[in-house]
């Protein structure tokens, strides 16, 4: 028990100490603007400074706030573009709120697009496992195999059940690929 209470001790502070945002190394060299490019480019927002403000007043370093302010902003024009914007989509990320001006309303729309097509693909998967997973229980259920069925009137139930669900699967898996299709 004795081991149990340590082992998870140690786990607690790991994960307490990995919640740092800079470490004592980053802190002390402190390239503020390089710093601030990341937490841009990134999509990290203003209030990122205060987490490292946090993070290296544990060593007694403050943080460059004009230099991490002018890097940010300069990572930020790599983080509000259109492509990224929809490559967060395909990722399944929402886009985070820091872009501003107009093209706010294109970036958004790039990023549900994204995120629709992921939807969509990770849909497809899902489905073309179940008729996997239909295709394999059939085979199974025809060479006479009970599967975790309590009894063989229920393994033949929904033995008798397959055909339907594959043909109602394949047509859900031939829809979603013309949508898919579409992009």
């Amino acid at each position: 028990m004795q081991q149990f209470k340590t082992l998870s001790m140690c786990v607690i502070f790991t994960l307490l100490s990995g919640c740092a945002t800079l470490s004592k190394e980053e802190c002390m060299t402190g390239n503020w603007e390089a710093i601030g490019y990341g937490d841009g480019a990134a999509g990290r927002s203003a209030q990122r400074i205060s987490e490292h403000n946090k993070a290296c007043a544990k060593v007694g370093v403050a943080p460059d706030y004009q230099a991490w302010r002018k890097g940010r902003e300069q990572g930020l024009t790599q983080y509000c573009t259109a492509n990224n914007a929809y490559q967060m989509g395909l990722r399944g990320q929402p886009l985070n709120a820091v872009c501003v001006g107009s093209n706010m309303l294109k970036l958004d729309e790039m990023n549900q697009a994204g995120l629709q097509y992921y939807g969509l693909t990770k849909q497809l998967k899902q489905e073309q496992n179940q008729l996997n997973r239909y295709i394999s229980d059939y085979e199974k259920l025809r060479q006479g195999s009970h599967l975790d069925f309590k009894t063989e009137r229920d393994a033949r139930s929904y033995f008798i059940q397959l055909p339907k669900k594959i043909g109602e699967t394949k047509t859900r898996i031939s829809r979603l690929e013309d949508a898919l299709s579409r992009y």
